[in-house]
Parts: structure tokens; C-alpha cells; sequence
């Protein structure tokens, strides 16, 4: 029962070794360094030649897999484990046998294990314990309903990757053959039941993310088992020493998510990862403070503000400039500053909150940078600057402008730590990118350092929504908006979250009142038409559409009010104003597949609807070579292939998307328009009924032209129905 080494290590100079030049092939890859071997094989760091990049090959050692039998089923576990996508998991991208030895390889990470970072700094505070856990956990629920163990959850086995992701690693024991023993794994975390012959099952599972848990808090193991016998380790087990003895000051809710993670009965722990997660969640609360305020060593700290800094800028949405709110904190790196410079930053910053329009942030870099060359250590005219060169990376796509962001901000962190802007971007960041434990840290840090800022708010708000908490997203962005009610973006942002939950007639309000407070903001004017046309009201849509087109010609405006003409069946009108959009974005799919749909619905038009749908599918097979996994664009490229007769293509298509989708209402009504053009009425009326159940779509429907045969069918009535009656019952369970 040896511990196997982490898949992908940490990539410390220690941690690699040569590879002499007799071993430095294996099929195609080149082995640049071992950086670790265990019991079952050995892990490098080597060059993919297909991929061209770095990626972790782990070797299985050679009669660990025996016949081609036990091969193939180490093949379809490899498989299962590639199709899980999560932004807390490593990717695992292939298996192969070469030499006598099976490999698989994944990712490279850089970065440093929990047990290393447990090593650097001492325990963690329980608040930044429960947030790791609540990665891991998510990440292991998906691991989960693929019908995968991981069977190996250590604190080796979880990195933070530089910028602060947490990483669950090292599938190696879970694809690893039955016969490999059911004790396979480290002793230390390995659930009682193991040590009498049970199997691992997700409940085993369960209990390592218990001691994991119990490890990050308190340095120590509840039963210390590695180098005992069978019997001396179940002895040890029965006298596990409880969390509360090594750290009576834990929260009581902690200790009991601990406590029932690792009972020793499988049936009293948490039924599931998810549950545990939900459990976590609890601990925390929504006026949780930060993580970094827990009583941490002070080598601690300074580590947390190195993430802080490595992690910088990779969100904030249209018009996401920071506001500070309230008096500003002055500091060491900010004091001197004079009067003239302040009332520079406050035109600076002012110019950053109209951002809706390019030329006011290209004025608002000119300010930040003359601020600084007066006066280096001004730190928020750096985050400033950061957040103005992420808005036009936000713009442009130029990889230049991220990094001069990231240089940015991460320079105002160092200059002042004690400022809340840069925290608040980094909790948007985080959330963005699905790391929602460290988007609470930051948001919590920011809220430490100033509890009236209504961008924390919004930032928390961000965490919640992408968790799934839609009450307590709406509630933080609530709180932003009270705090400053004159502030356009928080009644947009509240817009977004009431369309999000299909309460149109608030959210149409809410939008009214970012309209009002920003009268020359076209997105304002285009999330007012789109809400209308939701509420069916398509005079008024055209209206405030068209008031956005007045302030700025914009592709994605035209597209909309295309759609919305064909839905008034205005089809020449629709045409024209696609034809405009393509002008504006001649690489969109999304335009050449709606000014397909519109041409269609013309005399004439349908050699010029199969040249827009070629043109949309030419588009859209582009972009999926960088996003092969992204549900929108399979299920309209699906649509187009459709529409070109192209039909086995299109029904590949929509199975993916279907798996890849998570049951997204919005996803299973356009796969389900699709299916009806396929002439695959059933599954298209079963998934059109499940969307509508939800709220999708309901105005769309009711005019959509495509869809008139479906609307017409007798057996659609009830299939509605009976998807209604479904969706009451499942959304209180949704919500507990």
C-alpha cells in the first residue's frame, strides 16, 4: 500500500530528476524529467508531440495491467475520466500501451499540493479548509456521475495551481484494474470498510475528503496508519482521535461536516460529494468573513497575497470598472498624494464607470498613466490602470492587453494590500473561471477592508450565482444597489439575475432603471429589448432596439432585432438587418445561422439561406477548434447542418450537446427546434416541453414560424403538461 505520487506533481527543482538518454521515449512522447514513481508506476514530465505542449505521462510499472482484458477496461475507465469536464479537475487526454507498459497523460500543472502549502505555512484557517473543500467536493461529484471512484484523496492529490485554482489530481487508482486490490491507496485515508474486504464506493470517497478536511485544519491525521499491519491499522482506527481534541476552537458546524464525513458507518455519512458540498456551504454562511482572516502564521499571509497577485484579472463583464465606495483608505503607498492628483483619480475612475462607450476607457488609461508617472506608488490609479486594460482586452481578445492588466494589478497589491478594489477583481475573476473558493476569499477580503463597497457585494453575488444560489446572488446584488442607487450597473446586474430566473416583469423594471441612470449606455437599451421580447411585448423591443442601434451600430443588436422581425414575420426586414450584422461580424455563426433562418422565409430565398447556412457552419467549425466542448455552439452548428441536410452530422451534434448541457432550458428548446427540422417530432416536442416547463422561450414559441407543425400537433398538449407538472414538483428540491 504504497502512496503513489501526485498526477501532475508540483514543478519544484527538487522534485525532478534526468532521464537518461536510453529511456527518453515512450510511443511518441519525449520524457523530459521524472518527477515521481510509487508503488504502481512512475510520473514524467514529457513532450506531446500532437499536441505540442508539456503534459504529465504517468507509466504504469510493467505486469500492474495484465491481458488485454483488463486493458481495455483500464480503456473505458480512461475514456469515462475524459469526458468529465471541470474547471477543479485535471484533464486527463489519452491511454496508450507502448513497451510493455500502459500510459496515461494529462495536463501539467504548475503549482503546489496542499500538503506542501500545509508544510510551508501550518494548518489552514477552517474558513479556507471549507472552501477547499467545497472544490474538491464539486469536482468529485462530477468525477461521480461519470460512475468513476477516485479512490486516492489526499492532500497530495490537490494542488493550487498558480493564480489560485484548486485541482483535484491523479485518477491513476481509479482507472487502475479491481485486481490491483481493494486497499490500494493511502492508508491514511482509507475509509474502515476498506480494511475488512468491502469495496470503494463513493462513500469511501466521502470519508477521505472527511480526513482531508481534518488534515488541512490540524496538521495531523485522525489515525496515523501507514507502516502497520492489517490489524494494527484497524486497531489504530477504532481509536481515531477526534477533531475536537487537536482544535477546540473550530466552529461546532465544521466539526460536525468533519464527523460525519468520516463515520465509520458508510450509510450515516453524507449520501453523496454533493451533499457534503452542500454541508460546507452551510459552515460558511452568506456574512461569512474572509478566509485570510482566520488566524493564520504570518508566512501565511504574505503567500495569500502572492496568489492574490498571480491570479490577477480575467473578468469583468460590459462596464465592470471597480467604484470604491466610501472614504478612501489612504496607506503608506498612497500617501502624498495631492489634491490635484486625487481629483485626477476621481476623473479617471468616473471615466471608467461609462465604459460602455471605448473612447471613455482609452481616455481613462491616459489619466491612470500620467498619475503614475507623477507618482509610481499610487496603487489604486494601478488597479485602475489594470481594470482599463482588461476592459479593452475584453474588447480586443489582444493577449498583450491581459498581461499588462495582470502587471497592473498585481503591482497594486504589492504596493498596498490593504486596498479592496484589486480583491473585488480577483474574486470576479475567480468566479468567472468556476474557482468559486477563491472567489470568496477575495470578495470576503475585500469586504474585511471595506465593508461599504458595493462591488464586493457584486462580486459575492457572481460567486453565488455560479454556484447555483440564486437567492443569495440576488440578495448581494441587492445590497450593491442599496448602497449605491445611482449606480447603473447594479440595476442591470439585478436585470440579468431576475431574466436569469424568468421573473421578466422585474427584471424589465430593473433595466428600466439602468436605462434611465445611463441614458447614451446601448447595452442598457439592448437588455430592455431583450427582456421585452421574453414578455412578448415585440413593439416595444423594436423600440428600445432600435434606441440602442441609435447610440451604437452593433452586431449583436442587429441580430436580435433580425430575430425579433422574423418573429413579427417582417422576413425582408429581417433579412436586411442580418445582412447588416454579417457586415459588422463576417465571422459570426450565430448571425449567418439566423440570416439563414430569415432567408428562408422569403420568396426565393432558399439558395441564399443554404450559402448563409454554409457560411454559418464554415464559422462555426472554426470556433469550435478552440471551444469543442461549448454546448451553444454545437447545438446552433447542429441547427446549420440540419438546415444543409446534413442530418447524421447534426443528430452527433445534438447528442454532445445534450451531454455537455447540464439540462439548460435554453440549450434543450434549440436542440429541440433542431430535432423538428431532423423530423424527429417526439424528441423534439419531449425537449421544447421540458424548456417551456421552465420558462424558456415561452414568447419565441408561441411565434416562432419553424415550429407552427409542432404547435399544431394534438399530443404536444399534453406532453406540455405533463413537463409542467414535473418541473413543480422538482424545482422545491432544486432550491433545498
Amino acid at each position: 500500500m504504497n502512496e503513489e505520487p501526485t498526477l501532475p506533481l508540483p514543478t519544484e527543482p527538487s522534485s525532478t530528476a534526468s532521464v537518461s538518454a536510453a529511456s527518453r521515449k515512450w510511443g511518441g512522447f519525449e520524457l523530459l524529467a521524472r518527477v515521481g514513481h510509487g508503488g504502481f508506476g512512475e510520473v514524467y514530465r514529457a513532450w506531446d508531440p500532437h499536441l505540442r505542449r508539456e503534459v504529465a505521462l504517468k507509466l504504469l510499472l510493467p505486469g500492474v495491467v495484465g491481458g488485454d482484458q483488463e486493458y481495455q477496461m483500464m480503456l473505458r475507465e480512461a475514456r469515462a475520466l475524459a469526458s468529465v469536464q471541470h474547471p477543479n479537475i485535471v484533464h486527463v487526454y489519452g491511454i496508450d500501451r507502448h513497451d510493455g507498459r500502459v500510459g496515461f497523460w494529462t495536463d501539467f500543472v504548475r503549482g503546489k499540493t496542499l500538503s506542501v502549502l500545509l508544510g510551508d505555512q501550518g494548518p489552514f484557517g477552517y474558513r479556507e479548509a471549507a472552501l477547499i473543500g467545497l472544490d474538491v467536493t464539486k469536482a468529485l461529484s462530477a468525477v461521480h456521475r461519470a460512475g468513476i471512484l477516485h479512490r486516492d484523496i489526499k492532500a497530495e492529490n490537490v494542488m493550487r495551481e498558480e493564480g489560485g485554482r484548486i485541482l483535484l489530481m491523479d485518477f491513476g487508482l481509479s482507472a487502475l484494474p479491481q485486481r490491483a486490490a481493494n486497499l490500494a491507496g493511502t492508508p491514511n485515508y482509507m475509509a474502515p470498510e476498506l480494511f475488512v474486504g468491502s469495496p470503494p464506493s463513493a462513500a469511501t470517497d466521502v470519508y477521505a475528503i472527511g480526513v482531508l478536511l481534518y488534515f488541512l485544519v490540524s496538521g495531523t491525521h485522525p489515525a496515523k496508519l501507514t507502516g502497520l499491519s492489517l490489524e494494527q491499522m484497524k486497531a489504530a482506527l477504532r481509536k481515531r482521535t477526534p477533531l475536537v481534541d487537536v482544535r477546540s476552537d473550530l466552529p461546532e458546524g465544521f466539526l460536525r461536516v468533519v464527523n460525519t464525513a468520516m463515520e465509520s458507518d458508510p450509510s450515516r455519512r453524507f449520501s453523496s460529494a454533493g451533499r457534503l458540498a452542500e454541508a460546507l456551504a452551510e459552515t460558511l454562511g452568506s456574512g461569512a468573513t474572509s478566509a485570510s482572516s482566520e488566524v493564520i502564521p504570518p508566512k501565511k499571509r504574505a503567500r495569500v497575497a502572492v496568489f492574490a497577485g498571480a491570479g490577477v484579472l480575467l473578468l469583468l463583464i460590459a462596464g465592470g470598472a471597480w467604484k470604491f465606495e466610501g472614504s478612501r483608505r489612504s496607506s503608506p503607498a498612497s500617501a502624498g498624494t495631492s489634491v490635484s492628483d486625487d481629483d485626477l483619480y476621481q476623473r479617471a475612475e468616473g471615466l471608467l464607470l461609462r465604459s460602455y462607450q471605448e473612447a471613455n476607457t482609452v481616455e481613462a488609461v491616459k489619466e491612470f498613466q500620467a498619475l503614475l508617472a507623477a507618482n509610481p506608488n499610487y496603487a489604486l490609479a494601478q488597479a485602475g490602470l489594470g481594470t482599463a486594460y482588461f476592459i479593452q482586452y475584453r474588447g480586443s481578445d489582444d493577449p498583450r492587453l491581459l498581461e499588462m492588466a495582470k502587471a497592473a494589478t498585481s503591482r497594486a497589491i504589492q504596493l498596498d494590500p490593504n486596498i479592496a478594489p484589486p480583491y473585488v477583481t480577483l474574486a470576479r475573476i475567480a468566479a468567472m473561471e468556476g474557482q468559486n473558493a477563491l472567489a470568496m476569499q477575495q470578495a470576503q477580503k475585500a469586504m474585511s477592508i471595506d465593508k461599504r463597497n458595493a462591488d464586493a457585494y457584486r462580486a459575492l453575488s457572481e460567486v453565488y450565482d455560479a454556484e447555483g444560489r440564486g437567492d443569495d446572488a440576488l440578495a448581494s446584488m441587492q445590497k450593491a444597489a442599496d448602497l449605491a442607487p445611482d449606480d447603473w450597473r447594479w440595476a442591470m446586474n439585478l436585470g440579468g439575475l431576475y431574466l436569469k430566473a424568468g421573473r421578466l416583469d422585474e427584471a424589465a423594471q430593473e433595466y428600466k432603471k439602468s436605462a434611465d441612470l445611463a441614458k447614451d449606455n446601448a447595452t442598457a437599451y439592448y437588455d430592455l429589448g431583450l427582456v421585452a421580447m421574453r414578455r412578448n411585448k415585440l413593439d416595444e423591443a423594436r423600440a428600445s432596439l432600435e434606441r440602442s442601434l441609435a447610440i451604437e451600430p452593433n452586431a449583436g443588436t442587429y441580430e436580435l432585432l433580425g430575430e425579433l422581425l422574423v418573429l413579427q414575420g417582417k422576413y425582408g426586414e429581417a433579412v436586411t438587418t442580418g445582412k447588416k450584422a454579417a457586415g459588422l461580424s463576417p465571422n459570426d455563426y450565430r448571425i449567418w445561422g439566423d440570416l439563414g433562418g430569415a432567408y428562408l422565409m422569403t420568396p426565393d430565398g432558399h439558395e441564399k439561406a443554404m450559402e448563409a447556412f454554409r457560411k454559418a457552419v464554415t464559422t462555426a467549425e472554426e470556433a469550435r477548434k478552440k471551444e469543442p466542448n461549448n454546448p451553444e455552439l454545437l447545438v446552433l452548428l447542429a441547427d446549420a447542418y440540419a438546415w444543409l441536410g446534413e442530418k447524421d452530422r447534426s443528430a452527433v451534434l445534438l447528442r454532445q450537446t445534450l451531454t455537455l448541457s447540464s439540462d439548460d432550458p435554453n440549450i434543450d428548446y434549440r436542440a429541440g427546434a433542431t430535432y423538428e427540422i431532423l423530423g424527429q417530432r417526439d424528441t423534439a416536442m419531449r425537449l421544447i416541453a421540458k424548456a417551456l416547463a421552465r420558462g424558456a422561450y415561452v414568447a419565441d414559441f408561441e411565434r416562432d414560424p419553424y415550429l407552427a407543425g409542432l404547435r399544431k400537433d394534438p399530443a404536444f398538449t399534453g406532453i406540455l403538461a405533463d413537463a409542467k407538472s414535473k418541473n413543480a414538483v422538482d424545482t422545491p428540491k432544486k432550491r433545498a
